[in-house]
C-alpha cells in the first residue's frame, strides 16, 4: 500500500461521514467527477466489476441494479457490453442527473444504503462499485442489497483498498456474514485508483441458502 499523501479530493471521503455530508461532497463534485476519477486518479473499479459480471452472466438478457450509480460510469460500461436492463440508485440527486444524461439506465432513483431501503427481488445481479470504503457500518449495510436479488442472483461489490486496510474490512465482513446469513463466494484484488497507488477488493456474495 502506497504511503504517499492522498489527494484531498479523495481524502474527504476517507472517514466516517453522515449522509448529508456525503451529499454535499457529491453535489460539489458532480460536474467534474468523471474526468477527475478516470483521468486524474486512474479509477478502474468499474472496469473490474463489469468484467466480473461478463464472466458470471454471459447472457445479456438479465436485469441489473447499479447501486451507488453516481454519474453512470458503471452503467455506461454495462450498456456498451450489451446489457440494456439497467436500473440505478444513488445518494446524490446531482450525480443522478449526470447519470441520466448518459441515456443508459431504464430507471433512476435516490436511495441511501446507510438507512433502510426497499428493494423488490427482481435483479439477477446487483453491482455496488465505489460505495464501500471507510465506513465501519458499511459491511453491515451490504446485506441490505440481497433483498433485491432473484433466488439465484448475485451481488458484485468493490471495496477501496485503503478502507479495507484502515478499518479492518476483512474481519467486519466475516462478522456481518455470520450475523446476516450470506456467503462471500469470491474475493480478489483489483486495480482501483491506479493514479494514487490505491488497490481494491472485488467480492461476489450471495445469501446463504
Amino acid at each position: 500500500m502506497s504511503k504517499k499523501t492522498i489527494n484531498p479530493r479523495l481524502a474527504r471521503n476517507y472517514h466516517e461521514a453522515t449522509s448529508e455530508k456525503s451529499r454535499e461532497v457529491y453535489r460539489q463534485w458532480a460536474s467534474t467527477y468523471d474526468r477527475e476519477l478516470t483521468e486524474d486518479f486512474g479509477y478502474r473499479a468499474p472496469d473490474a466489476a463489469v468484467e466480473c459480471l461478463l464472466d458470471y452472466f454471459p447472457s445479456r438478457e438479465i436485469e441489473i441494479l447499479d447501486m451507488g450509480c453516481g454519474t453512470g460510469l458503471v452503467g455506461e460500461l454495462l450498456y456498451s457490453a450489451g446489457y440494456k436492463q439497467i436500473d440505478g440508485l444513488d445518494l446524490s440527486p446531482e450525480m443522478i442527473l449526470k447519470a441520466a444524461e448518459k441515456g443508459v439506465y431504464r430507471q433512476l432513483g435516490e436511495a441511501d444504503l446507510s438507512t433502510s431501503i426497499s428493494l423488490d427481488p427482481k435483479y439477477d445481479a446487483i453491482l455496488c462499485v465505489g460505495v464501500f470504503s471507510h465506513g465501519s457500518r458499511q459491511p453491515f449495510d451490504l446485506p441490505k442489497l440481497f433483498a433485491g436479488l432473484k433466488p439465484d442472483g448475485v451481488l458484485i461489490a468493490t471495496v477501496n483498498g485503503k478502507g479495507w486496510h484502515d478499518i479492518g474490512w476483512s474481519a467486519l465482513l466475516e462478522k456481518s456474514s455470520q450475523e446476516n446469513g450470506f456467503q462471500v463466494e469470491s474475493l480478489r484484488d483489483i486495480p482501483y485508483l491506479t493514479g494514487e497507488g490505491i488497490p481494491g477488493k472485488l467480492l461476489i456474495a450471495k445469501p446463504t441458502p
